[in-house]
């Protein structure tokens, strides 16, 4: 070999070994090491909603169709206010980063004066529901039963934002296992009254009397079983927060005062980080109202697609949740460039899942939709819903991991009018268009879906890009 061969061949090895540094993930290990117990919890959070789907898929699919529209509404309506509980783990997570203990404490109680707010006005929103169902032009036997849903999970409403800004306690310290365990435990209680509470039970004769027995209650045992077990995950939560550990270090179990100061900054900075989530969730509940206008059928098959989606958008949140963190710990310290890898490095694991779920999506295609439903017209939509699935999943996912990160810098007034703009003026018209002016089905409706994502999560990663997020100050001037 010539020596300038041998030079041509050291230079390709080189380039081939930047190639493969250039895709390599850097500090996997503590990545994940965050993120996985966050999958876990989401995922359990997320299997509840699925058994009641599959389950009450095996009643009707007019059961399906109502707990699908009644879980949108009620998260459309959370997520008023999920991101102002979720904050918490921004300002704790910074506070962490500075070493800051007292501060920790102090905006995990204001969280939890901001969660209990929320809560109370959401479970007055929930019953009074049946007043706006109309409004949804669904079928008067889906809009009875969503009611019926909506009223008895909404008695959960303040437990769901004390698990939000409890998480955020947790997770902006790097303690994610606590949240895993407590949403487990929350999950299995869930998954028991389920089978109890949907099908019903005869119960067991012990000393002349009979126990346990009850009616079958279909989607108004789906809803009671939910709202029970997510109640028992925020008392987990609490238990745990109250360890001598904790105690010791951050005196979490001597209550603070409200501070209105404290509790301005969090609104100011999860405000609009309040908007977009309620934005996205408004975009996609009238997605979902749009779809049902077609069919119950229809309506039960968009459902499954979300609960597929579901096994994408948890895992991804583990990531969005992992990289949040790191970057509101690596501003707190003073450390922005090292806050931006690990960004990047997020971005990385976050593509490759998306990949992988994809093509088993793909595999499968024929096959998912049967764990939910036995319906013949249902599962006749199921392989081509499933591809679009596939699609959604990965644009969905860049936007999650962009709107993350921002979130952990405090940078989230630009993802509210970036999600504004592209849900209420592209997202949902294109959603008329597509199903009431042209007079098409679910699977148009998912492929349009997939291009407003898109064009969203485009737009948030140029923000990330441009590093504008690095020069946000939280804490601003004032008392802490």
């Amino acid at each position: 070999m010539s020596s300038e061969q041998h030079q041509n061949g050291s230079a390709g090895a080189s380039a081939l070994r930047r190639n493969l540094r250039l895709f390599a993930v850097r500090d996997y290990g503590e990545i994940m090491a965050l993120a996985t117990p966050t999958i876990l919890t989401m995922l359990s959070q997320t299997l509840m909603w699925t058994v009641d789907t599959a389950l009450i898929g095996r009643v009707n699919s007019v059961s399906l169709a109502a707990v699908g529209l009644g879980g949108m509404l009620t998260w459309a309506t959370y997520s008023l206010f999920n991101n102002l509980s979720r904050i918490t783990g921004t300002f704790v997570s910074q506070s962490h980063g500075r070493e800051d203990h007292q501060n920790v404490a102090h905006y995990a109680w204001q969280g939890v004066y901001i969660a209990i707010f929320a809560g109370l006005i959401l479970q007055v929103l929930g019953y009074y529901s049946y007043l706006v169902l109309p409004w949804t032009h669904n079928p008067t036997e889906v809009q009875d039963l969503t009611y019926v849903y909506i009223k008895w999970r909404s008695i959960s409403a303040v437990f769901t934002q004390l698990i939000f800004a409890l998480m955020g306690f947790f997770q902006g310290r790097r303690d994610v296992r606590v949240p895993m365990y407590a949403g487990i435990i929350g999950n299995a209680v869930n998954i028991v009254l389920d089978f109890w509470l949907i099908f019903g039970w005869s119960g067991f004769e012990a000393f002349g009397q009979t126990w346990l027995a009850v009616p079958a209650m279909g989607v108004k045992g789906a809803s009671i079983g939910t709202s029970i077990g997510t109640a028992i995950n925020a008392i987990a939560l609490i238990i745990w927060a109250l360890e001598p550990r904790l105690r010791e270090k951050y005196a979490i179990h001597k209550p603070r005062r409200p501070q209105w100061f404290a509790i301005g900054r969090m609104i100011r900075v999860g405000l609009p980080a309040a908007f977009e989530g309620f934005i996205d969730m408004g975009g996609f509940l009238m997605f979902t109202i749009f779809i049902g206008t077609i069919s119950a059928v229809q309506l039960a098959a968009s459902q499954i697609t979300i609960q597929l989606l579901s096994f994408s958008f948890m895992p991804m949140w583990g990531l969005t949740t992992a990289a949040s963190v790191l970057t509101g710990n690596e501003i707190g310290a003073g450390r922005p460039d090292r806050a931006a890898h690990y960004g990047r490095q997020t971005y990385k694991l976050g593509t490759y899942y998306s990949l992988v779920l994809a093509v088993v999506i793909v595999l499968l295609r024929h096959h998912l939709f049967r764990i939910f439903s036995n319906d013949p017209e249902v599962l006749a939509l199921g392989a081509s819903l499933a591809i679009a699935a596939a699609i959604f999943q990965y644009f969905d996912g860049l936007r999650m991991l962009s709107s993350g990160i921002l979130q952990g810098a405090g940078d989230t007034v630009y993802t509210m009018y970036v999600t504004l703009a592209l849900m209420w003026f592209g997202f949902i018209p294109l959603t008329w268009f597509l199903i009431v002016h042209q007079g098409g089905d679910v699977i148009a409706a998912w492929m349009g879906a997939s291009a407003a994502y898109l064009a969203q999560g485009i737009l948030m990663w140029r923000r990330f890009q441009s590093g504008k997020w690095r020069e946000r100050n939280i804490f601003g001037q004032g008392p802490a």
